[in-house]
């Protein structure tokens, strides 16, 4: 009698469990991910898993069968965060269409920023498949003010740099008047009441800059409650050194007690590379918000005009001319040469070899620094940005803007650097842990589970992998590995293929706004 009522009650349970399972079978998500290889940085999550979307976010994660109107099949795959990309200069549908290839689904303009910030947003608002947002650029603030030249958005890549060549480009190279910082301190205010994302300071453009006016623009981030970047003074490994420049802008964030970004850190530092990454950990461990960020190459990429390239870069560097190209024709620099397009085309793209590998890892390895790929625009034959629909491998310039996210992972298979979760945290949630409290909408990003927003990455561990090299007509060739790509929901890469016409990406702002 004990054993019929035992076997009474056993059958009841599982009855029941049917009963509890059965409700989530008849739900009608919108999208379901089966099978898949869920990994969650903030949890550490990393099992097999189902995953719900449905209205634009993740409904649950489950080990349970479920259904819904949209099937991916992610058996041997890793279902990821959608990669965050702080760090994102071209900012071009084509460049995008590149970026979402790699995995990103959040390709934000920190570093240089963008002025005025309305324009910026207002020409991308529902017609983006990313996610997308842009930082007050101090250094654009400081072209209208001291050079009377219109920025209109962005402004690193576009011709307004050569436009100012005409009186000497005061921005770069003349400390601001009074007056000139009163208006500088104005438009930068007006950019963070428009919900810019925090305050960028790409100061190694422009050295002339006097700290004092550095230090009264990063009061403003302050005020708003924001945060500074920086491309740090002095890409250099001598006195002054990239270290120094980094002193700066740490001493003018712990001043005005506002959170700092320290992008590409072996880029600046060089050889001194684990000094600043030991500087940065100090200042966490003593309770600061700093960070850094690198780039998984041993080449940079930047406008030849550059205050670094100046005479005697050589010394500072450890680079030479024969380490110089010059995009638009790809010749390799020589003195005359480069003097001459610094003189006649100062915004022209250049790439330079001057990071050693060592350093590049160093990064790679240190404990919360993320990765941003720094990406530029590509351009074409004629030195025009190529359109959506331009075949694949016909944009020039750094690989950086088409395979960073999946060159960090490939090496992680290939060299063991870190272990793949931390990987994908430094792709995706240590991005969007540093912005919440600035940013509330990244709260809901850079992460999977219930609530947040369907922001995710589906690739293979086993094959995903960059293709972009330096060679002309694989600068711009897509990562593969990387089958699905969900932006806010929707599904924007489909089978490896960027989807047409489909544009889910919404404006990632500062809390502030008028």
């Amino acid at each position: 009698m004990q054993a019929l009522r035992s076997i009474g009650l056993a059958t009841l349970f599982a009855i029941c469990g049917a009963f509890v399972i059965n409700p989530v079978l008849a739900e009608d998500y919108d999208l379901v991910i089966l099978n898949g290889r869920v990994m969650d940085p903030e949890s550490k999550l990393d099992a097999v898993r189902n995953v719900a979307v449905k209205d634009g976010k993740i409904a649950e994660i489950t080990e349970n069968t479920i259904s819904g109107k949209e099937t991916v099949d992610a058996t041997g795959h890793v279902v990821a965060p959608g990669f965050i990309d702080l760090h994102v200069h071209g900012q071009d549908p084509y460049a995008v269409k590149l970026m979402l290839r790699d995995g990103v689904t959040t390709v934000l303009e920190i570093e240089a920023g963008a002025w005025p910030v309305t324009d910026y947003y207002d020409e991308r608002e529902g017609q983006w498949q990313a996610n997308y947002g842009a930082s007050v650029g101090h250094v654009w603030a400081r072209v209208e003010a001291m050079d009377h030249v219109h920025v209109h958005g962005l402004g690193l890549y576009s011709d307004v740099i050569n436009k100012t060549a005409a009186d000497g480009s005061k921005w770069s190279t003349e400390r601001s008047t009074p007056d000139e910082l009163k208006a500088i301190l104005a438009k930068v205010d007006k950019g963070l009441r428009d919900g810019g994302i925090g305050l960028s300071f790409p100061v190694g453009y422009y050295t002339a800059v006097g700290s004092p006016e550095v230090q009264a623009v990063a009061g403003l981030a302050k005020q708003y409650d924001s945060f500074i970047t920086t491309h740090v003074r002095y890409l250099a490994q001598i006195p002054p050194s990239g270290y120094l420049g980094v002193e700066e802008l740490m001493s003018v964030a712990l001043t005005n007690e506002v959170p700092l970004i320290v992008h590409h850190v072996p880029s600046n530092c060089l050889a001194l590379t684990p000094d600043c990454l030991d500087l940065i950990d100090q200042a966490q461990k003593a309770g600061h918000k700093v960070a850094g960020e690198f780039y998984p190459y041993t080449a940079g990429s930047s406008i030849i005009g550059a205050d670094y390239l100046a005479p005697g870069f050589q010394e500072r560097t450890g680079m030479d001319y024969k380490d110089i190209t010059y995009v638009k024709t790809g010749e390799t620099m020589t003195k005359e040469l480069l003097a001459k397009y610094r003189k006649e085309d100062p915004g022209g793209l250049m790439i330079m070899r001057h990071i050693k590998e060592e350093d590049m890892l160093a990064a790679f390895k240190r404990e919360g620094v993320f990765v941003g790929s720094d990406g530029v625009p590509f351009t074409d034959d004629k030195g025009g940005i190529p359109g959506w629909d331009a075949p694949y491998g016909v944009g020039n310039g750094h690989p950086r803007g088409a395979g960073t996210h999946a060159k960090v992972l490939r090496l992680i298979r290939e060299k063991n650097v870190i272990p793949l979760m931390e990987g994908i945290a430094k792709l995706s949630y240590l991005q969007a842990k540093f912005l919440e409290d600035m940013v509330p909408d990244m709260k809901l990003r850079g992460r999977l589970k219930p609530g947040a927003v369907a922001d995710i990455t589906i690739f293979d561990p086993a094959t995903v992998t960059d293709n972009a090299t330096f060679d002309k007509g694989k600068n711009s060739l897509p990562s593969t590995g990387i089958p699905y790509v969900i932006v806010n929901g929707t599904v924007v890469v489909k089978d490896s293929k960027v989807l047409k016409d489909v544009y889910p990406g919404q404006p990632i702002r500062n809390a502030v706004l008028n």
